[in-house]
């Protein structure tokens, strides 16, 4: 396996439409601990720092987002929570369920997704000054790539054969996260933002 920009493209790519073949090449490379942390690391400073750029574009008014969720930087903190949260949650959960996976795997998986949003992210900040409509568009489809690439990975990290079942506990994981999460904002003095109706 090559590390040339064009062959990773070509691999990102590759994702969607076969995305345990993908996870097997990624998962073969036998990279140590150490350096996919550092991996992890990375992606998450690069999307904190895309977010900086998408903050100067689009400034946040602190007064109606507070503090904490209008720093670009805190965000790519808790970012960062969560994104090591999460693959510890891959490898811990999946070992509940009689899963064989490796937390190596588990940090290629977060490592990827990662790296597949960041560009999404950067295509769809682009778009929003030439064709708003399919920044839209490309915001929710990258929901969906989320989704389908923590699936079928986590499948295949683990053995697993049944990628809707492993979807749906992603899904009801993921919903008890946001539940704790909006907890731990609250008790860090995060409102919510007030609905006011137009006059």
């Amino acid at each position: 396996m090559r590390f040339d920009p064009g062959y990773l493209f070509g691999m990102a790519l590759q994702t969607v439409p076969e995305p345990r073949k993908v996870a097997r090449d990624l998962f073969d490379l036998n990279v140590s601990r150490e350096t996919l942390w550092t991996a992890l690391m990375l992606v998450v400073v690069l999307n904190a720092a895309l977010g900086v750029i998408a903050g100067m574009m689009f400034p946040m008014d602190p007064e109606q987002m507070g503090t904490l969720l209008s720093s670009p930087v805190l965000l790519g903190m808790i970012e960062a929570g969560f994104m090591f949260g999460l693959a510890w949650a891959i490898y811990l959960i999946g070992r509940m369920f009689g899963g064989q996976g490796g937390l190596s795997d588990a940090i290629i998986t977060v490592v990827w997704m990662e790296l597949i949003f960041l560009v999404l992210q950067a295509v769809t900040l682009i778009l929003t000054f030439f064709a708003p409509g399919l920044a839209a568009i490309m915001m929710v489809a990258s929901v969906f790539l989320f989704f389908w690439v923590l699936s079928h990975f986590t499948c295949e990290s683990h053995g697993f054969q049944s990628t809707g079942l492993v979807f749906t506990s992603i899904l009801g994981f993921m919903i008890i996260a946001v539940f704790a999460l909006s907890f731990v904002l609250v008790l860090l003095g995060v409102e919510p933002v007030p609905m006011t109706t137009p006059n």
